[in-house]
């Protein structure tokens, strides 16, 4: 039912992030440009932790200091009577971090209280900060794209339901796709096709195209005429489940579209070209929307046939 469309290749293997300076390094550049693009985001989440670490500090140095629950061991050098806000801000981190040295400690009911309350606070943080700066260091970009309309093609005597799939980040293995269509009536979603596969990996670019001359796909081609002669309006849904290739981290994408998102054309315009060495090169990922133009007579031929 489903059949895959080999137009000039099935995949773009490398984004390069600049074409002047990228040639032969494409590798390199690609990775430099998911580099940034991580570094910007763990640097964001650093410099939120840090501000909410300070406020936690200060906040509590200001409670020791203004209610003077704190004072100085007396065997601490250089000692002194009188607690100051510095000193309290000193406490205050050594209390967070829960290491304890004795030289300054709380002399008030209330003091132990917050005292215990900055602990138990830091320990959650803590695990919390470090569980997050793991997880933006190794989560995947969202990276993983689709067009923005469902295209009508008309190739080898054929009209087929297309798609086509983009990824800028790493290659996506064991793909299992789903693509479904259906229609409201009276408060109650009415199934109009529905299908499952197993797709080639996805490394730079996938075509996904559903033969609509296949009597199987029958149903889904009626309900499209039906919606391009607004006799309804068709909701259509692609997605798919895989995994990165690198850390084994699951990748789910989904992409809802109507029939308002429908669209006639012929041949997608490739984001890329092949020098003498077999090599892909001059990416240009703003021919990923494009397509040929359908002849007005071949989209009317679809419209009467299903008629």
């Amino acid at each position: 039912m489903v059949k895959k469309n080999y137009e000039s290749d099935f995949f773009v293997t490398l984004l390069p992030f600049n074409h002047s300076t990228c040639h032969s390094s494409l590798v390199i550049c690609h990775y430099k440009m998911n580099f940034r693009f991580k570094t910007r985001e763990v640097l964001v989440f650093i410099l939120i932790s840090l501000g909410i670490y300070f406020i936690f500090i200060f906040g509590f140095a200001w409670t020791y200091y203004i209610t003077g629950s704190i004072e100085m061991t007396h065997y601490a050098k250089p000692y002194s009577e009188r607690i100051n806000f510095e000193k309290a801000v000193y406490f205050s981190i050594v209390s967070f971090h829960t290491i304890g040295f004795g030289d300054i400690h709380p002399v008030t009911q209330l003091g132990r209280q917050v005292v215990m309350i900055q602990s138990t606070i830091s320990l959650f943080f803590t695990s919390i900060f470090s569980g997050f700066l793991v997880y933006f260091v190794i989560k995947r970009p969202q990276d993983v794209f689709t067009t923005k309309k469902v295209y009508i093609r008309y190739r080898q005597d054929h009209y087929f339901l297309s798609l086509r799939l983009g990824n800028k980040g790493r290659d996506i293995i064991d793909l299992k796709s789903k693509f479904e269509a259906w229609t409201i009536e009276n408060n109650t979603r009415i199934r109009a096709f529905r299908y499952e596969e197993e797709l080639p990996d996805l490394e730079k670019i996938l075509y996904y195209d559903i033969n609509l001359d296949d009597p199987a796909s029958q149903s889904l081609r009626t309900a499209i005429s039906d919606a391009l002669l607004n006799k309804t309006l068709l909701h259509m849904k692609f997605s798919f489940i895989g995994n990165d290739i690198k850390t084994g981290e699951q990748v789910a994408y989904a992409k809802y579209y109507d029939s308002r998102h429908l669209s006639f054309g012929k041949m997608f315009l490739n984001v890329y070209s092949w020098d003498p060495n077999g090599r892909r090169k001059n990416f240009r990922w703003g021919n990923f929307e494009r397509i040929e133009p359908m002849e007005p007579q071949v989209v009317t031929g679809f419209l009467e046939k299903n008629g």
